[in-house]
């Protein structure tokens, strides 16, 4: 009896323990990931004018997990450029010279994705001060004289805003902006114009 008795009383201790762990959805034994960070892919995007595409937001959990993230919010650094929808829907507004960023954002989480907007990687670069990429020091007021320089990316000036070098600065030197000025030696110089998509030169002739 005594033995039945100890024993009907451990099994409502146990029935006790079952029944409490149910209520409380076992709280103490299992513990919900926190989010960390967003990843958003595609990461570095490009898109012309009117052209549209989905981003994808992927929650990184303290756990090591990885997965979809619920109430994110997405946000577009310059609107004039790069719109984004509730949804992660990007769309090219107007030509850039630079990244526009995208943000992805859920509690204190977030991740970005730099999107530009009709750049290709080629640069062209023109002359002004040419005729057919030559220049005559006679005919351009020789040595100190202005020769300038355009640069084009994607149908974009990025003149003022590519990195600019010269490969012989004794003929002409590297270009501010576009704007060199001869050095009052002839020969062939190669001006390159460099942007964060891609570069370009133009070998031009300076003449006697």
């Amino acid at each position: 009896m005594i033995f039945s008795s100890r024993r009907n009383s451990l099994l409502w201790t146990v029935c006790a323990v079952v029944l409490v762990l149910a209520s409380s959805g076992c709280r103490g034994f299992f513990v919900k990931p926190t989010l960390n960070s967003i990843t958003v892919t595609p990461s570095n995007p490009s898109l012309q004018v009117g052209q549209t595409m989905q981003l994808i937001a992927t929650g990184n959990f303290s756990d090591g997990s990885t997965g979809s993230v619920s109430n994110v919010s997405w946000t577009s650094g310059d609107a004039t450029h790069v719109t984004v929808s509730s949804s992660g829907l990007i769309k090219g507004i107007a030509n850039t010279t630079t990244g526009v960023t995208i943000t992805a954002t859920s509690g204190a989480a977030s991740g970005s994705a730099t999107v530009t907007v009709g750049q290709s990687s080629t640069v062209t670069v023109s002359c002004n001060s040419c005729s057919r990429n030559t220049i005559s020091l006679t005919t351009n007021g020789g040595a100190g004289s202005i020769v300038t320089f355009t640069a084009t990316q994607g149908g974009t000036d990025v003149t003022s805003s590519a990195n600019w070098s010269s490969s012989n600065q004794s003929v002409i030197t590297t270009p501010s902006a576009g704007s060199a000025t001869l050095g009052g030696l002839t020969g062939l110089v190669t001006i390159t114009a460099t942007t964060s998509g891609g570069s370009g030169s133009a070998q031009i002739t300076v003449t006697p």
